[in-house]
């Protein structure tokens, strides 16, 4: 129970709606029944203050379309009108055979579905009154008969296999309903749980990008004077090596060292700040400009205002991000084959798709990449954080990331983010 009421308090908009579906069920399938039972089986019953009762339902569900969702919304509000439908039951019951009625099991829909849409203490008021109700049932019947009640066929002397064939209609009309509302609240339920999934991996996501944040932090910190000290190093040797006629590779290799020694600082002096990048609203076509120029052997192509757009990321991870996308894609091209870069902007979103003509990536490569560390380059080309920075980017902004192939081969890395409010 405590799990309904969690589900239904997660998403409050769904409560009036099933109640005026639910009153709109009733309507009809009251008004069906009065009419089978008046022009089939031939029973008489007092159409005049039945069908009273039904346009009052019907005249108060409409009302309940008219007034604000904030109003509608509260549980004092809601009790209040599943106990005037608990009233509205019991003088239908009544005017149509009281307690000889089998569709008294309908008092059982209105209790399951206050206790899918009211806490436990409105959910027990609700079922003390439909018990109330159909006790009155019993406890005033011969009352009413000898006051005189009003012309109904339905009672003591309806025959039996009428009254059974009416209980089976009636179990299987109130199973329906309950069965009806209760997987609806099974797929709140599972709609609920996926999106708590999903803020569960948004913040394992966003916790890892914190522990490498400031593992990147710590590392620039304690490994910037080694390196500086590696690099100072690598152009001593440098020198030395060059004086060494018969040893000509020891030059190369100190260069080798030198130039690691700056791309580890390079490293990590853009996991710090991308770290410390905050999010702003940017205009894309100042990223495109930027990326033209770094990049000027891809093609370029923004159609529909995506250069345009504006969106709010963090600039500098963006831009990174969306170098290492057109990176991946000129390492997996042949030098003869363009890589393509493409800006899309349409419903909302804002679509950055880089396409290359390589091999492609297998399904188990495409499965793990953007993980931390994983990467298909050959070793010291790749450590693997390139993608993994682009999907918690993604992560970040509410967006998606992910890899389509193309029908001419190679592949599509596509990265898709919120357009910023008022603009695309």
């Amino acid at each position: 129970m405590n799990h309904w009421n969690a589900a239904m308090a997660a998403t409050p908009s769904l409560k009036l709606p099933w109640l005026r579906r639910l009153r709109w069920t009733a309507v009809a399938g009251q008004t069906a029944t009065v009419l089978f039972v008046i022009h089939v089986l031939k029973v008489p019953l007092p159409v005049v203050p039945v069908v009273a009762v039904i346009a009052f339902t019907a005249l108060t569900n409409l009302g309940l379309h008219v007034i604000s969702p904030g109003a509608g919304e509260s549980e004092r509000f809601l009790a209040m009108v599943l106990g005037i439908d608990v009233f509205l039951l019991t003088l239908v019951l009544r005017l149509t055979g009281g307690p000889y009625n089998p569709f008294a099991t309908l008092y059982l829909v209105l209790v399951a579905l206050s206790a899918v849409a009211l806490s436990t203490r409105w959910t027990w008021w609700i079922a003390v009154l439909a018990s109330v109700g159909y006790g009155f049932l019993f406890l005033f019947s011969e009352v009413w008969t000898r006051l005189g009640d009003p012309v109904c066929g339905v009672g003591p002397n309806l025959p039996m296999a009428m009254h059974l064939w009416g209980m089976l209609i009636a179990f299987m009309l109130t199973a329906g309903l309950v069965a009806f509302f209760v997987a609806r609240l099974q797929h709140a339920l599972r709609g609920r749980d996926e999106e708590l999934r999903m803020a569960r991996d948004r913040a394992v996501q966003h916790e890892h990008f914190a522990a490498l944040a400031t593992l990147a932090a710590g590392a620039a910190h304690e490994l910037g004077t080694p390196l500086g000290t590696i690099v100072v190093a690598a152009g001593e040797l440098a020198r030395e090596a060059s004086t060494v006629p018969d040893r000509p590779d020891w030059v190369g290799d100190a260069e080798l060292i030198r130039r690691e020694a700056y791309r580890c600082r390079a490293i990590l002096d853009r996991l710090q700040n991308q770290a410390e990048d905050t999010p702003k609203e940017i205009a894309l076509d100042g990223v495109v400009t930027l990326l033209q120029r770094r990049f000027p052997q891809v093609t370029f192509d923004a159609r529909d205002d995506g250069g345009k757009a504006r969106l709010v990321a963090p600039p500098d991870a963006l831009t990174q991000a969306l170098s290492n996308l057109i990176g991946n894609a000129l390492d997996a091209s042949p030098d003869d084959t363009p890589v393509r870069f493409e800006v899309r902007a349409d419903a909302g979103q804002v679509e950055f798709r880089v396409v290359d003509r390589g091999q492609g990536l297998s399904e188990a490569a495409a499965s793990h990449a953007g993980e931390p560390f994983f990467t298909t380059k050959s070793a010291g080309r790749g450590m693997g954080l390139g993608l993994f920075l682009v999907r918690l980017l993604a992560r970040r902004m509410a967006g998606e990331f992910r890899f389509e192939r193309p029908a001419q081969g190679g592949t599509c890395a596509v990265l898709s983010l919120p357009v910023a409010s008022g603009g695309g």
